[in-house]
């Protein structure tokens, strides 16, 4: 019974370190290579997803990191250059651009 309770402690810290979106990031666009709006290029960042749940849930936090560092650095857009998962992480490397949208 005391490792159970144990394993239940380490899940439950291990997913206080998922990476959330703020409400900054309800702004930040994925934009493709196809994309016709006027951006400029601010930078490149590096998203990861460790230690969630599933691949899926991984993936989402590096999402949600790609997007959190898009904001810092003034953008409203990110193209995905690449995407890495395994057992352990999901990291997503992306340019990040301050676009105007029309719509």
């Amino acid at each position: 019974m005391r490792n159970l309770i144990v394993i239940f402690i380490v899940a439950l810290k291990m997913q206080g370190c998922a990476v959330t979106p703020t409400d900054e990031t309800t702004i930040v666009r994925s934009i493709d290579n196809d994309s016709d709006y006027e951006c400029t290029h601010l930078g490149f960042v590096t998203g990861s997803g460790p230690m969630g749940w599933t691949t899926a849930h991984d993936a989402e936090g590096a999402m949600y990191d790609v997007q959190n560092k898009a904001v810092e650095l003034g953008g409203n857009a990110v193209r995905m250059l690449n995407i890495d998962s395994d057992v352990a992480t999901t990291v997503i490397t992306a340019d990040v651009y301050k676009c105007e949208f029309t719509e």
